[in-house]
């Protein structure tokens, strides 16, 4: 089977002059990037929350695999799910990859309906990379597929339809370009890089 790839952005590439600097920007940007309210500051199209599996809303902000995160993208009428499946951390590298999933806070939550505009064979991996003099993020969309037959009612398939098109004529892409330059903005800022 043949993978389907898309890349969110190009890349946001933040040069920096010392590596004391890069090592620096690298730590903020992965510290704030596990926390959802980083998300919600940076994403200029969606809210963000976090649950467990019991559907219960957490207070605590940080994200770790197993989490739920709960997707509000604007006039769109409902809750998009995805839950962490799995963070990866290296020296220069850190990934966390994140998968459609049912609504865990329905009164009986079936687990086989995802609810998402993608199916569950898509994932979606939030990249952070330090290499030489830069810092980048990027956000990489992974076997992307219309979720318009795992859905509960013809509403719901026509909302998916009309969100991936949406997606092809470039709105996600431009949702993820802003979100990962404010990330990274921000975090520049803060740090006086």
């Amino acid at each position: 089977m043949k993978m389907k790839v898309r890349l969110f952005p190009p890349k946001q590439v933040f040069p920096v002059k010392r590596k004391a600097e890069g090592e620096k920007l690298f730590f903020l940007l992965k510290t704030k990037l596990l926390n959802i309210d980083e998300w919600g500051k940076h994403g200029s199209l969606s809210s963000y929350k976090l649950f467990d599996e019991s559907g219960h809303s957490l207070a605590d902000k940080n994200l770790f695999v197993g989490i739920f995160i709960r997707i509000s993208l604007k006039a769109t009428g409902k809750y998009d799910w995805v839950r962490v499946i799995d963070i990866y951390e290296a020296a220069d590298e850190f990934v966390i990859t994140v998968q459609p999933t049912f609504d865990p806070t329905e009164e009986k939550p079936d687990k086989t309906v995802i609810s998402h505009f993608f199916t569950d064979a898509s994932t979606n991996n939030f990249c952070l990379l330090k290499k030489n003099e830069s810092v980048k993020f990027y956000v990489i969309g992974l076997n992307e597929k219309r979720n318009t037959n795992e859905t509960e009612n013809i509403v719901e398939s026509v909302r998916n339809l009309a969100i991936n098109i949406g997606s092809s004529l470039g709105f996600q892409k431009s949702e993820w370009e802003n979100f990962t330059h404010n990330f990274v903005k921000s975090a520049a800022e803060e740090e006086n890089i």
